[in-house]
């Protein structure tokens, strides 16, 4: 006779030991993902890598563009005249001026330098600025950085559009005007070699924007009102202002910026003086 206890046992036993074979081989598969699955996730790696190409191609050529635009501003802004003279600059005197500091030096169209006069300055190239090829004096590119590190902490941006000029730039830039212009013209308004500040790399002309690669001044902005009413911390002045054309022969520049050093910068700005009246103070 069977032992029916045993059997009974000896199947329970079977059919758990079967069962936890099916449940540790069903664990041990990889689960594999359904074909459309695996459809849309290739798809979506793939799309990714051809948009971050495309994206790489656009900044790529943007950043080229713009490269080529900023150079091409800065030969325009070489031969293009950013300084005019005035009518009342053939009324201008001659002034001896004494002072030992020579960012103190008065330039203009009745006092010119000399080209041996610029072995004075050291010139320097300026950096990470918008128009390229630009250079300065080395003491007012200094002070220039500290004031550009001012402007960027409030969020505006300044670039130099034009610095230093040698002789020979001018010299083309006044020929370019009398070719186009005649002979009259271009000695009523354009400054010879010598007469300009700019030839001594103590001069600068400027954009302020608070829009990083922006080509364009807004005159009636913050950026530009804040650094008109602190330029004078830094050594610099406007030079030619609106109220004084008269004084200094030429037309109003609010973009031309003068190194005078701090101490003189301080006084001028005190006092609403150009440098044409200062030394004709000290003279008189």
């Amino acid at each position: 006779m069977k032992n029916k206890k045993n059997d009974i046992y000896k199947t329970e036993f079977l059919f758990e030991s079967d069962a936890e074979k099916v449940v540790l081989k069903e664990a041990s598969k990889k689960i594999k993902p359904k074909l459309y699955k695996k459809i849309v996730g290739h798809s979506f790696i793939i799309s990714l890598f051809i948009l971050s190409f495309f994206l790489g191609v656009v900044f790529q050529k943007e950043n080229e563009i713009f490269k080529i635009k900023a150079n091409v501003m800065s030969e325009k802004a070489k031969k293009e005249v950013n300084e005019k003279l005035n009518s009342y600059s053939n009324d201008l005197t001659t002034i001896e001026v004494k002072s030992p500091n020579k960012y103190e030096i008065l330039i203009n169209k009745a006092n010119p330098i000399d080209e041996e006069y610029l072995s004075n300055y050291e010139i320097v190239d300026v950096q990470d600025n918008l128009f390229k090829n630009v250079k300065l004096e080395k003491e007012t590119y200094e002070n220039y950085l500290n004031l550009k590190k001012n402007l960027l902490e409030r969020g505006y941006y300044i670039n130099i559009r034009s610095g230093f000029r040698t002789f020979d730039e001018s010299n083309n830039i006044y020929f370019e005007y009398m070719k186009k212009r005649g002979k009259s013209y271009a000695e009523s308004y354009v400054a010879k070699a010598g007469t300009s500040e700019h030839n001594a790399g103590l001069a600068f002309d400027f954009v302020i924007s608070s829009n990083k690669n922006s080509y364009k001044t807004d005159y009636n902005s913050d950026e530009y009102f804040y650094i008109e009413n602190i330029a004078y911390l830094y050594g610099f002045i406007i030079r030619y202002s609106k109220e004084k054309e008269t004084i200094t022969g030429y037309n109003y520049e609010p973009w031309h910026l003068r190194y005078v050093g701090k101490n003189l910068a301080k006084y001028l700005k005190k006092n609403i003086l150009t440098l044409e009246e200062y030394y004709e103070g000290t003279i008189n």
